[in-house]
């Protein structure tokens, strides 16, 4: 069912795209299903944002709750029920829209992983595509489908310049979301997780295709964006009702 509801139409769309941009690049493909997939998932992950912008604007009452428990985890988790409810903030609001996320994320790397791989094409691609003249090459002959980045790049292999990319843009998407006001250990832990995440996704993605680091590198790169342009209007939305 997974398949059959998102994988294959995910395949077909990049199959499509593939079929009508110039020069059949299959790179530009991929950043253009990833861009699509993105911008479908804005609201979603727009909500996700706010969520977690309006969590980090609660960390230091948040720290002095737990202060003020000492160590009592009953006591603790009472009064942190009793402030979210006040400040009517859900701890659980930003977990929903990632939920939403994942099947369509997990659906589109399964994607980029089967799609170079000789005769996919062949067994998934749907009826109507076959006329395409792109597809229709493929078809008759699988050797005619360049899984390449603008006829340089091969998709198909791992490749270092786009892995360190990757882990770069994860970097500084990562650091954007950073909390300016949280407390010195909350600080050191958010910290390294920015630093041990990105270096994760750059060792994950030497041992990948090169199509699937490139996907990470356009979702951050639309990411930072997004986040960029969210939380800036939250800022001046906060400061307007001071």
């Amino acid at each position: 069912m997974f398949n059959t509801i998102l994988v294959h139409p995910l395949f077909n769309l990049l199959a499509l795209i593939y079929a009508v941009v110039p020069g059949h690049d299959f790179g530009l493909a991929v950043i253009v299903l990833t861009a699509l997939v993105r911008f479908a998932l804005w609201p979603v992950i727009t909500k996700q944002l706010h969520s977690q912008r309006a969590m980090q604007e609660l960390a230091p009452e948040v720290a002095k709750v737990r202060v003020k428990a000492k160590g009592d985890k009953t006591l603790e988790s009472k009064l942190l029920m009793e402030l979210y409810k006040e400040k009517e903030i859900s701890p659980f609001a930003s977990l929903i829209p990632l939920i939403v996320q994942l099947p369509l994320l997990l659906a589109l790397f399964v994607v980029l992983k089967d799609i170079i791989k000789p005769g996919e094409i062949a067994h998934l691609v749907y009826s109507p595509l076959r006329n395409f003249s792109a597809i229709k090459a493929v078809l008759d002959n699988s050797q005619a489908f360049k899984p390449t980045l603008f006829g340089i790049i091969n998709l198909a292999k791992p490749n270092l310049v786009l892995a360190l990319i990757a882990a770069g843009t994860q970097y500084f998407q990562a650091k954007q979301l950073m909390p300016k006001n949280a407390d010195r250990s909350t600080q050191a832990v958010n910290s390294a997780t920015t630093i041990i995440f990105p270096i994760l996704t750059g060792l994950i993605a030497l041992s990948l295709p090169a199509a699937l680091p490139l996907y990470w590198i356009v979702t951050s790169g639309i990411a930072l964006v997004q986040q960029r342009m969210i939380l800036q209007r939250d800022v001046v939305e906060m400061e307007a009702t001071k």
